[in-house]
């Protein structure tokens, strides 16, 4: 209705309204984009017109379509712009055409990560003891059982690395706190000297740096795409939800480990098995060489007579840069998609290794980047285009 009401069919392409399963993939999809709406209306609503909920959905879904999406893909099709001298954009009366583009998520519109926690369960579950859990409710799709649930596991699942250290111990017990002042199992609402009260009562964390990190500060949406602290500023209170907790504390965790070397050394490991499994879901037998005459290979597999050498690359690309800072971000893709061709071409050079060691004659080579960069070089894919290996479309490889 909210569609129909700005001549918008709900039932079209992109807006998948018609099933449940096709809405879950619509929400999904643009959950970002609701996020940072819900961060710029502070910053940009005003007057005294109060917006009621039940008109909310017919308000604000038409704002994610006609401007969110188009803002977040413009900024997009700006780095393309920057870094391919070929790139070319064809507008109409309808829309526009980009000549190329650029799938920064991975499956179920999830964003990249060095290791996930659903890759450590699947790939290294042996490594870790899964905590003992609060039971909860089976017809919530979210609630404070869950959120505490998260806590517990992402410590248990990232243990290994040092994550239980001081600093994330003591923003897992604040975030677990926070879920105390939840209403209806969901929402949080804590009064201001509360809130900061609480803040002060931990000693390991500065009690003003900490505020910064969780309470947004009013912005442009560009700004807000890229924003994960959990609370609004409504003046003499804060609030948010369990969903908005869990989303920060994840963030959080991904930002704590990443520096750290031997998480970024297991990680490599984890990424090279995440390809040979799906090599091998796709049809390709992955051999166990790891080294040959002292030269090592990180994913050699085979299929139909050829020889498939694939460089697993899985340096850290900060995405948000996109809006944030494009032409620190063009920079730095320019700089790895040339480390890539480099290593492409060394690879090559010692192909006849693999060849002696397999007894095949021909050998392709490939890099897979964990993280999505924008190049020309079709030996150059992402990883959320792994598909792009499979035998069937292996045309002119």
């Amino acid at each position: 209705m909210a569609f129909a009401a700005h001549g918008q069919d709900a039932r079209s392409a992109s807006i998948t309204l018609a099933t449940i399963g096709g809405a879950v993939d619509y929400f999904q999809s643009r959950r970002r984009h609701f996020v940072s709406l819900l961060y710029t209306m502070p910053h940009a609503c005003s007057g005294s017109l109060v917006l009621q909920p039940y008109d909310a959905l017919t308000v604000l879904l038409p704002q994610v379509e006609h401007s969110c999406i188009a803002i977040t893909g413009f900024h997009h099709k700006l780095a393309l712009l920057e870094a391919l001298p070929d790139f070319s954009l064809e507008v109409d009366g309808i829309g526009a055409m980009a000549s190329h583009d650029f799938e920064t998520l991975d499956d179920y519109f999830l964003e990249p990560e060095r290791a996930s926690i659903h890759v450590m369960a699947e790939l290294r579950g042996d490594q870790f003891t899964m905590p003992a859990m609060e039971s909860v409710d089976g017809r919530k799709i979210f609630s404070s059982a869950e959120l505490r649930n998260g806590v517990k596991l992402i410590g248990a699942t990232y243990e290994a690395f040092g994550l239980k250290d001081s600093d994330f111990s003591a923003m897992c017990l604040l975030v677990v706190a926070f879920a105390r002042y939840s209403r209806d199992d969901y929402y949080v609402e804590i009064e201001k000297d509360k809130f900061r009260s609480m803040l002060r009562a931990q000693d390991e964390l500065d009690p003003a740096e900490l505020e910064t990190l969780l309470v947004n500060v009013p912005s442009d949406y560009a700004t807000n795409t890229n924003a994960y602290q959990p609370f609004l500023d409504l003046g003499d209170r804060v609030v948010s939800n369990v969903n908005l907790l869990s989303r920060f504390l994840y963030a959080f965790k991904n930002v704590h480990l990443g520096s750290r070397r031997r998480f970024q050394i297991h990680a490599g490991f984890i990424f090279e098995d995440m390809v040979k499994r799906d090599l091998e879901r796709m049809g390709f037998t992955v051999t166990n060489i790891k080294r040959i005459n002292r030269k090592e290979f990180d994913v050699v597999a085979t299929h139909d007579g050829v020889i498939f050498n694939i460089q697993c690359k899985n340096n850290w690309i900060d995405l948000s840069k996109i809006e944030a800072e494009r032409k620190l971000f063009v920079r730095y893709n320019r700089s790895l998609t040339n480390y890539y061709s480099r290593a492409l071409k060394k690879e090559r050079g010692r192909e006849h290794l693999l060849k002696q060691e397999l007894g095949m004659d021909k050998v392709v080579h490939y890099v897979v980047s964990r993280f999505p960069v924008i190049g020309a070089d079709a030996a150059v894919i992402n990883y959320n285009q792994i598909e792009r290996l499979r035998p069937a479309g292996r045309v002119g490889a």
